[in-house]
């Protein structure tokens, strides 16, 4: 069975968690260890590091094309180097490296509390934030994507305030001079600032949910690193501006920008900065535990770590014992609470990482001599030995400027060497019951000559079976047609960002008995089962509709149910919204032959276009049509049979007219009991009335004694809402 992730993020969302991610640590953490080590230069400083991530960023943009697995850096280095010591290494670090720098938000975070509330503790804050995201992370909470994009935005905002104000309160005589330390301080910050960019690889692991990845992810790293680049030297200029930066150094003030934002707004505006540093911090430490503990589970995953680190909880799915050890790395670095020396140590094992990532491209470009894809690196090789050499460059800087540093970052590389040596080839793995298998590559075949199709959404198994019974008959009465049957499965919101592999997974084998009865079509000719991972069913179905087929989509029907809901239902936006013809089936009694068919025809635009349905299914079944119209007057059943039989001439099967006086609805129903399958179109009052597919069309579905098929038929310009808006207005006016 075909299976894929549904691609649900944007363009929008994509830099949001790239910005999210890199705009916070450099500006609420790390400014005033900056402005020590280089003065205002530091506003040089975290652009030259900026410019240098954009080397690496490149080698990103296009492993993302060649590895479109979720994971980022450590299954690009482990997929080229052919999961060895080096794919190793950069597991290790990356893991480590990324709970180190929880342990910097989580400080940032308790002085920011502390400076609002300044009863309570910074250390104190930092442990229960610690605590807070750990359990959160065990629970498995579901994080919203809005949510972190509404964040992100208020973050960006508010630092966009602080630049365009602070332009206006600049004392140029305190950037003097400029670079105190010489360009050695500004390489120094460089280095341990190039840390804050790291950010934009994470929007890589959510490659497989994002639409037209080879294009918007490119895009999105690119532009975010230019975004952040900006926002970042402009902050950093301003507040080395605002207030001499000798004021801003750890042994001055815990809260440098704060200060800056007092100069500038007073209370109001120190609370502000501080509110956004809450908000950033927050985000980051989140977001950096997960990439952290599910760097660890994967490495598990590889067999690279002890089985244990990917037990998954059967309750909640999350891995537990890796968040476990990584929350205790964090809670060591809190404890340590030497800024500089952590953001050294982080440093230098991300740009690790990071230049064994340009190394897997140039790696990848060896192995694939013409390979497709959406996005090259330019200059290559230039761009990433750049990067390789930039990183390198930047080691050095540190291991120069921080000697206890490099020895700690050497010695926890070495213990990880010495594990890979002498301890994991002793371990046992026990993979029972444990699937080592990558989640399958899904690649569109969108040069395929694409057959008309029967898309049929199935979730409950009451009524699985009777709609593709259904649409299986109509599409073997044409052999050009294909039916689709379409299982959507929900994943947690908190995969956005991480690679949660066994939760999707487990996501996978839900709602077995649709998906055991979707198996059993698996190469059958004419049948194409499709199992989507989604966190929005209507945008999942949606995606297998094809605008320029004009497919007929067959759903269940499940009820009017109460009108309050009736917007936010699937069945009402596909109505509303799918570019192809609806029908909304329910079976009566089970029946599955339909040899008589009752077609209510009223001869307009929307009785003809159903009627071409009700053509497929006569002559799938070899079923007999009757006609029926209802007049208000006796006297106008000759004119309307005469049209009837004019009408006949539309359709394949044996035709029988019936005009009769009355109320339609009254009338289907009474007749409903002699028949098999009651045909109707939803006109333009659909909708209208907020039900589902109508007052009559609604009715006649839960009270017909036989089976009811409603007809939504697609028309590009009677669908428009302007358009049903403007003649349901007409028809009112002429009807008052």
């Amino acid at each position: 069975m075909k299976q894929k992730l549904d691609r649900t993020l944007g363009m929008y969302s994509a830099l949001m968690i790239s910005i999210g991610t890199m705009i916070g640590s450099a500006i609420f953490v790390l400014a005033g260890t900056s402005y020590q080590a280089a003065g205002p230069g530091a506003s040089l400083a975290i652009f030259l590091a900026g410019i240098a991530a954009v080397f690496t960023g490149l080698s990103f943009a296009e492993l993302v094309t060649v590895v479109p697995k979720a994971g980022g850096g450590y299954v690009y280095v482990k997929e080229a180097t052919g999961n060895n010591i080096i794919g190793f290494i950069c597991g290790w670090g990356f893991w480590l490296g990324y709970a180190m720098s929880c342990g910097l938000f989580a400080l940032g975070f308790g002085n920011f509390v502390h400076y609002i509330f300044s009863f309570i503790p910074q250390m104190v804050t930092a442990y229960v934030l610690v605590v807070y995201v750990a359990f959160t992370n065990i629970r498995g909470t579901k994080s919203s994507g809005n949510l972190q994009n509404i964040i992100t935005t208020v973050l960006i905002a508010l630092l966009l305030l602080y630049v365009v104000v602070g332009i206006f309160h600049i004392d140029m005589g305190n950037q003097k001079p400029f670079t105190p330390f010489g360009m050695s301080g500004v390489f120094n910050a460089m280095g341990f600032l190039y840390m804050t960019y790291i950010g934009y690889g994470l929007i890589t692991t959510a490659s497989e949910e994002v639409i037209e990845p080879e294009k918007t992810i490119p895009k999105a790293i690119l532009i975010s690193i230019a975004a952040v680049i900006f926002i970042k030297t402009a902050v950093f200029f301003i507040g080395s501006g605002i207030l001499p930066w000798q004021e801003l150094v750890p042994a001055v003030t815990d809260t440098p920008m704060i200060d800056t934002a007092m100069k500038i707004g007073g209370k109001f505006g120190g609370y502000l900065f501080a509110f956004a540093g809450i908000l950033a911090t927050l985000s980051s430490i989140n977001t950096a535990v997960m990439a952290s503990s599910r760097t660890s589970f994967a490495m598990a995953r590889d067999e690279r770590l002890p089985s244990i680190f990917k037990a998954v909880n059967k309750r909640t799915k999350t891995p537990v014992f890796s968040i476990v050890v990584t929350s205790v790395v964090v809670l060591v670095a809190v404890s340590i609470r030497d800024l500089e020396h952590i953001s050294t140590v982080t440093s230098i094992f991300s740009l690790t990482g990071y230049s064994l990532v340009n190394v897997a491209l140039i790696i990848f470009r060896k192995k694939k001599l013409e390979p497709t894809r959406k996005f090259r690196v330019p200059l290559f090789p230039l761009t990433p030995l750049l990067g390789i050499g930039v990183n390198l460059f930047l080691i050095v800087q540190l291991a120069i400027s921080d000697f206890i540093a490099l020895v700690i970052a050497l010695g926890v590389i070495a213990a990880g060497v010495l594990y890979y040596y002498l301890v994991m080839p002793k371990l046992k793995y026990a993979t029972k019951g444990i699937s080592t298998v990558d989640i399958p590559e899904i690649r569109e075949d969108k040069g395929a000559d694409r057959k008309n199709e029967i898309i049929i959404p199935v979730s409950n198994p009451d009524t699985a079976q009777g709609l593709l019974d259904f649409g299986r008959a109509i599409a073997a009465a044409e052999s050009s047609t294909t039916v689709v049957p379409v299982k959507v499965n929900m994943i947690p919101d908190n995969l956005l960002t991480i690679s949660d592999y066994e939760a999707v997974q487990r996501m996978m084998s839900g709602d077995e008995a649709v998906i055991s009865l979707l198996k059993k079509y698996e190469g059958e000719p004419g049948m194409k089962p499709v199992l989507i991972h989604s966190r929005d069913v209507f945008h999942a179905i949606m995606s297998v509709v094809h605008k320029d087929k004009n497919p007929l989509v067959l759903m269940g029907w499940h009820g009017a149910g109460l009108v309050k809901y009736m917007h936010g239902n699937i069945t009402y936006r596909m109505l509303l919204e799918a570019p192809a013809d609806v029908g909304l089936f329910r079976m009566h009694g089970g029946k599955t032959e339909f040899k008589k068919i009752l077609f209510p025809y009223g001869g307009g635009k929307y009785s003809q276009m159903t009627a071409k349905v009700v053509n497929r299914i006569a002559k799938a079944y070899g079923a007999k049509i009757t006609l029926l119209h209802v007049v208000d007057h006796d006297e106008d059943k000759a004119e309307v049979e005469r049209y009837l039989e004019s009408s006949a001439q539309r359709f394949d099967q044996p035709i029988e007219i019936m005009v009769c006086e009355g109320a339609l609805v009254e009338k289907v129903l009474e007749f409903s009991k002699e028949y098999d399958l009651v045909v109707m179109g939803a006109s333009l009052d659909w909708g209208i009335q907020e039900m589902v597919t109508g007052l009559r069309t609604d009715r006649v579905m839960d009270t017909a004694e036989c089976s009811v098929l409603i007809v939504k038929s697609y028309d590009s310009f009677l669908q428009r809402k302007r358009v049903r808006g403007l003649l349901h207005r007409t028809r009112r006016a002429i009807h008052q």
